[in-house]
């Protein structure tokens, strides 16, 4: 028994090949399954249809041959439960009825039961034994008949003789009412009776054979049907979703690509703006300082001009050294903001307190912070854009807000599949704006530098204004791939 579960498994999960069941289609599975119950359902409907069959015709035959002998011997037995004994006489009727008929050629024996269980005609007569279940029911009235194989004491005669008999009780009454006097007991020779049996079950073995077949195969063509077109369906199915499965790829990989090429604008453009502060300290600011010291040589000519002249040309003089010299530290501001420190050797906590310490010295303003597990290390872009994210709020508070409640809050968290994240926070206390006001486009365009400089690293810019104030939220990945750059 033990082999059999190891043989089903290895059928079900061997190695690929014809007999690999996991491997086969629906159809062919289904075709196995039903098959397997095909037949086990044609082996128990047609073993009961069998009995079916056989009782029925057992209990034709023997309500036949009841009815039969019941005419012939009941005239016998009317005095038997006055006498207890059947005569001379009643015994030799009985015994010449069975041998001068035809009917009595199939009988091979005869019984006739007092009531007790005494037998008063017949073999072993005059012993009484127990009384049996088919006995008893043909007191109540009922024939009662089954193919015996003559296990019982009284039979053991013929089981000698005979391997199995069909044996028929039924019951004799008093003529005129329904008192059952007696009980006839017979045996009957089976081989008609068995062939007739035999014909009978092969014609419904063979009907009930025939429809579950037709059946079979009608329910395996529709499966089959259906699972062709499953698996034509499927296979049709997984080509798309390979397919967008190498669309995803692409697009990650172009994602990726777009990612990386705009970390590498961010510093690029942090190069431009070097250049251009380079530019403008050595070039405007230097030509501004040379015609100031040019003013002051310009100033000492005028001596010689006459008093009226010499005020008129003080008074020009004056006015373009002070636009000169508004033009030279708007050039030094203008250069300083554009140009970062070295953030390079710096953590991001130390990037963003230098950005805090700029623009309090620049503003003479007050700025809390509160930093909360940030890492020590962080790749440049990020330190760049939170720097420039700091400098440009807190720039905007002050002139907005006038320096009220300004406070910068970071953080890092996980974010599920987004892998750890910095949380910038920016908050004042001014009287807020309504951002869709400020320009056609919607927002200020200091606001708009700073959302392109989060979204190009793939982070999320949010301004939230009310009138207790402005909140600016910015979130940056702390991606690897920024590290590479």
């Amino acid at each position: 028994m033990a082999a059999q579960p190891a043989l089903w498994a290895r059928l079900s999960h061997g190695p690929a090949g014809p007999w690999n069941l996991a491997s086969w289609n629906l159809a062919r599975q289904y075709s196995l399954a039903s098959l397997v119950v095909l037949l086990a359902s044609l082996l128990v409907l047609g073993w009961w249809v069998g009995r079916k069959i056989e009782a029925g015709v057992t209990h034709r035959a023997a309500a036949a041959a009841a009815l039969y002998v019941e005419n012939f011997i009941v005239k016998q037995v009317q005095d038997l439960p006055e006498k207890g004994w059947l005569s001379p006489a009643q015994s030799r009727g009985l015994g010449q009825l069975f041998s001068s008929t035809p009917f009595g050629q199939e009988v091979v024996s005869m019984k006739v039961w007092a009531p007790g269980g005494r037998i008063v005609y017949g073999d072993r007569s005059g012993h009484t034994f127990e009384v049996e279940p088919d006995q008893a029911r043909a007191w109540r009235g009922e024939v009662a008949s089954e193919i015996s194989s003559l296990n019982a004491p009284e039979n053991r005669h013929l089981r000698a003789r005979y391997g199995r008999l069909l044996e028929i009780y039924t019951p004799i009454r008093r003529e005129g009412s329904d008192q059952v006097i007696a009980v006839a007991e017979f045996y009957q020779t089976v081989s008609s009776l068995q062939r007739e049996i035999g014909r009978a079950q092969a014609q419904s073995w063979a009907v009930v054979g025939s429809v579950m077949l037709l059946a079979y195969l009608l329910l395996s063509g529709l499966v089959r049907r259906g699972s062709n077109t499953i698996a034509s369906q499927q296979a049709a199915l997984n080509l798309q979703v390979a397919e967008q499965q190498a669309l995803l790829a692409q697009n990650a990989e172009l994602h990726d690509r777009v990612q990386r090429a705009a970390t590498r604008i961010a510093e690029v453009h942090e190069r431009v703006l070097a250049r251009v502060s380079s530019g403008l300290h050595d070039g405007p600011a230097q030509d501004v300082s040379y015609a100031l010291l040019r003013l002051d040589s310009l100033g000492q000519q005028t001596e010689h001009l006459d008093p009226l002249h010499r005020a008129q040309a003080g008074r020009d003089l004056d006015a373009l050294e002070h636009s000169l010299s508004r033009a030279m530290r708007a050039m030094r501001d203008l250069a300083t903001e554009v140009r970062l420190p070295d953030l390079h050797a710096l953590s991001l906590q130390e990037a963003l307190e230098r950005a805090v310490r700029d623009h309090r010295t620049r503003t003479d303003s007050d700025v809390t912070t509160h930093w909360s597990d940030l890492p020590p290390q962080a790749p440049l872009p990020v330190k760049i854009t939170a720097f420039r994210m700091v400098r440009e709020a807190l720039s905007n508070a002050y002139k907005h807000a006038g320096g009220r409640g300004q406070h910068v809050t970071a953080w890092t968290a996980c974010a599920g599949g987004q892998g750890r994240l910095l949380y910038l926070e920016i908050r004042d206390a001014g009287s807020g704006f309504d951002v869709t006001r400020l320009d056609p486009e919607g927002i200020h365009l200091g606001l708009l530098s700073m959302r392109e400089r989060t979204e190009s690293l793939g982070g999320h810019f949010e301004v939230d204004s009310r009138p207790s104030g402005t909140v600016v939220r910015v979130r940056l990945p702390l991606a690897a791939q920024a590290e590479e750059l």
